[in-house]
This record gives C-alpha cells, sequence and structure tokens, in this order.
C-alpha cells in the first residue's frame, strides 16, 4: 500500500489536510472572494473560471489538465483546485514552525493556529506589527508573466512566475527589499525567519503525495514546462496589492472582508 508522506496531503482523492498558519498573499484580481461559511467578517479566496482577470490561472489549469491523468496516475499528484490559486509573497506562522518559536510566544501563537478562522481578527496581537497595525506589505500594481515549471523538494509542482514589464520589476524588487525587512523584525521578535531569503513567486498547481514516488516525476515536470510555456505566451496577471490572509488547509485562504 503506498503511504501518504506529504503533511499537506490526507488522500489521494485528494483530500487535504489541515494545515493552518497565516501569510501575505497577493490579492487576486477580479470577482475572486465569496463569503467564508460562518464568519461574516471573512472572505475566502475563491477564483472565478469565467472572470476575465483571471485568464492566466484558467490557461495554467487548463494547460496542466492535458497532463493530469498521467501526473495522477503515475505519480500521485493531488492538483490544486483553480479557485484557490494563489500567489504568496511571505510566509508568516503556520504549523510547520510554529514548534521553533520562542517559548514567551510560541503558546499564544498555538492557540491562533488552533482556533483559526474564528481566531483571525486584526487585533490578535500575534498578526499585529510592533506599531499595533495588521501585519502588511504596500505595493504599486504588479504584473506578472509565466517562466518555467519546477519540481520543488519532489513534493509540490508550481508555476514560476517573472515580471511581466520593467515596472513590474521595480516594483519587484522593492517588494524583496521589504520582504528581508519584515524576516528582520519578525526574527527579532518570534526567533525564526519565516520566509525564505530568497523570493520566488509561484503559483502552486498541486502536491505529490508521496516523495519517493515524486522523485521520478522529472521528465513529466520537464515536459509540462514546455507545454506551460509554449501555451502561456502573451498572457499575464495583475494584482492589485497585498493582504494578510489565513488559511486551514491547502485550498481555504481567508482575509478581512473588504468595503
Amino acid at each position: 500500500m503506498t503511504i501518504v508522506t506529504n503533511s499537506k496531503v490526507h488522500s489521494f482523492v485528494p483530500v487535504w489536510a489541515p494545515f493552518k498558519g497565516f501569510s501575505l498573499l497577493f490579492d487576486n484580481p477580479g470577482d475572486s472572494y465569496s463569503r467564508l461559511s460562518g464568519f461574516a467578517g471573512l472572505e475566502k479566496m475563491d477564483s472565478r473560471r469565467e472572470e476575465s482577470a483571471l485568464a492566466f490561472y484558467r490557461k495554467l489549469n487548463e494547460i496542466t489538465g492535458q497532463m493530469e491523468r498521467e501526473l495522477i496516475g503515475d505519480y500521485l499528484y493531488c492538483p490544486l483546485p483553480p479557485n484557490s490559486y494563489h500567489v504568496t509573497v511571505w510566509d508568516g506562522i503556520n504549523d510547520y514552525n510554529v514548534g521553533r518559536l520562542n517559548e514567551e510566544e510560541r503558546a499564544e501563537a498555538c492557540r491562533l493556529l488552533q482556533e483559526m478562522p474564528a481566531s483571525f481578527h486584526a487585533d490578535h496581537k500575534v498578526l499585529q506589527d510592533s506599531g499595533g497595525k495588521p501585519i502588511g506589505m504596500e505595493t504599486e500594481p504588479i504584473r506578472f508573466a509565466y517562466d518555467r515549471c519546477e519540481k520543488w523538494n519532489h513534493s509540490s509542482i508550481v508555476a514560476l512566475l517573472k515580471p511581466a514589464n520593467e515596472r513590474s520589476e521595480v516594483a519587484l524588487r522593492g517588494l524583496e527589499m521589504k520582504r528581508e525587512e519584515l524576516n528582520r523584525r519578525f526574527e527579532e521578535r518570534f526567533g525564526i525567519v519565516s520566509a525564505s531569503k530568497k523570493y520566488r513567486p509561484h503559483v502552486s498547481l498541486g502536491y505529490l503525495a508521496n516523495k519517493t514516488i515524486g522523485e521520478q516525476a522529472e521528465d513529466a515536470v520537464l515536459r509540462l514546462n514546455g507545454k506551460l510555456a509554449d501555451g502561456m505566451a502573451g498572457t499575464t496577471i495583475r494584482f492589485p496589492g497585498i493582504s494578510l490572509y489565513g488559511m486551514t488547509d491547502m485550498e481555504t485562504f481567508f482575509r478581512w472582508k473588504k468595503d
């Protein structure tokens, strides 16, 4: 019997394992959100397939779908639903790293995660910066294009992005500097660097349920990259801003409801 070794996957359906945390994500453009059931002040990421501003996501999903049967059957690939596609800017505290926090901060952070999404509110001190405001990052709108497809750590398949124009290149460099500063402040407070030093904007397409079997998917990912490079040419996505999001698994991301 094949064993699921990926902590983010519960079973091959796929059913996503609980994975709680918070991160800064780019806000998806267009009609991309719906009410989070039971929580009037929160809205979840719920990208509509028919939304014209999300043609980039739609193409990613359609082209990847051409190889989905092979990826699932041969490599235990678990595709993420396209309504949950997103681009992370900075990773905060989550189930993976909370155990490494300073002892004085750890208990409160653990409670925050355990009680998600009910605990996700703007006045929670773990979600605030030193000035008492919610953790955040400002940016001007930024536009991305497809760069390449990669398999990371034999556990996930991602579509890497690149700035689509010179103005977006400048905006991205500014974000990289802000990420470094946020990492520094976060380490001073919590004792860990929660986000990678090098920023590699990407869309996670899905996860490989078993790492050993995932090692064998190199050729398939190379072929998928060729299909995506051809099919994504000329298609871009423009993100209007950045918000703090909570998550409870790999397809459920939510933010405070915007007016």
